[in-house]
């Protein structure tokens, strides 16, 4: 009879079944091949600070009092891989915009999808301000939009409660209608200045004599308006419904 035998008869029965069952340090569980056991990782008790420890015992150090330190944990928001909103530089009011005022702002880099940009706003940059948009994958593909404040009326545009608001107008300036009038495009949308220097948001059948094509109309953003008489007898066919 061998040593260890021996050694296990002299055991009781719940210390040689523990002794059979533990595997040597290092090396896997018998029993699940692909379970790691994870040896001399004990945390002694009286290097031990909740102040200090937190996760960082574990893994590596981090600043005094910073997030995951202390068993504390800082709120956190992620961006989402959607593109970012946009800072869009305004051009100005329509009607009563000149060719010059459109093509006079130097538009914003747009932040890369799920980050941001920092901007130093100064007067000289663009006078008549900045406007903040929803973002969107056209946008992006159009760094040089602006945007011109239009009353709805001068656009054709009518709103559920008959009222006239203001519409934003996003005119991308290097559209290649604006490099080639050859490119005209009788379907689309585009601000022209005329003979007199004055912006016109149209479309046009054939770009007339001494005219000139300055953007393309990306799309009009329209604000939200409530439509009267909209509310029913549930919640959830309201407008303003949150679930």
């Amino acid at each position: 009879m061998s040593t260890s035998t021996r050694l296990l008869l002299l055991l009781p029965a719940w210390a040689s079944a523990a002794l059979l069952q533990t595997p040597a340090c290092p090396g896997t569980a018998a029993s699940n091949p692909r379970a790691a056991v994870r040896c001399g990782a004990s945390l002694d008790p009286a290097e031990y600070d909740p102040e200090k420890g937190g996760l960082s015992t574990l893994t590596t150090e981090r600043p005094e009092g910073s997030h995951g330190t202390g068993y504390r944990f800082m709120p956190l928001s992620s961006m989402s891989k959607e593109p970012a909103p946009a800072l869009v530089c305004i051009a100005g009011a329509y009607p009563g915009l000149t060719a010059d005022q459109l093509l006079a702002p130097q538009a914003l880099p747009f932040a890369p999808a799920g980050r941001w940009n920092y901007h130093v706003l100064r007067g000289d940059v663009c006078s008549t301000g900045f406007v903040a948009l929803p973002g969107s994958s056209l946008l992006d593909s159009h760094p040089n939009t602006v945007a011109v404040v239009c009353d709805s009326y001068s656009l054709g545009l009518e709103f559920a409660d008959g009222q006239q608001h203001e519409v934003l107008a996003l005119i991308d300036r290097s559209d290649i209608a604006a490099l080639d009038a050859s490119q005209h495009d009788d379907q689309t949308f585009y601000a022209f200045a005329d003979e007199a220097g004055a912006v016109q948001i149209r479309w046009l059948a054939t770009v007339p004599a001494g005219w000139r094509i300055l953007g393309r109309l990306l799309y009009a953003q329209m604000p939200y308006i409530h439509r009267p008489g909209s509310a029913g007898g549930f919640a959830e066919d309201s407008d303003e419904f949150e679930f």
